[in-house]
């Protein structure tokens, strides 16, 4: 009689085409630009479009809005803004969370994100700014 182990390692990944695919690697230096885009986008900057290829519609959509109420505000985004810190962690083999703190005109934020496989390449499911 022999046993088997009550769980089984994973398959491999594959691609639409079939083949094997490996896992992403670290999603920081990703999660980091968007954070600090975004941030920028948030005080009335531009840069919401060169995000679109790594956010999801959703996360574009909340975007568009506080960059747009930062207009309204007369805010026309902020030079010098930058990522002190950041710490990720893989929740999964398909997903990370990424914890940021920036820093734009003299204010600090933290940042939130999470990062998804999709269809080979990372995309930002989520991301929160307080």
């Amino acid at each position: 009689m022999s046993a088997e182990p009550a769980w089984s390692p994973r398959p491999a990944r594959r691609d639409v085409y079939g083949r094997p695919r490996a896992t992403l690697g670290d999603p920081t230096p990703l999660a980091c630009t968007v954070a600090l885009t975004a941030i920028e986008v948030v005080h009335g900057g531009d840069g919401l479009d060169s995000l679109l290829r790594w956010i999801t519609p959703e996360v574009r959509e909340r975007l568009a809005r506080q960059h747009s109420l930062a207009r309204r505000a007369g805010r026309d985004g902020g030079a010098g803004a930058r990522i002190l810190r950041a710490r990720a962690c893989r929740v999964s083999r398909d997903a990370a969370e990424i914890a940021a703190v920036a820093q734009i005109a003299g204010m600090s934020h933290a940042v939130a994100l999470r990062l998804e496989d999709r269809a080979g390449r990372w995309v930002i499911t989520v991301l929160d700014i307080g």
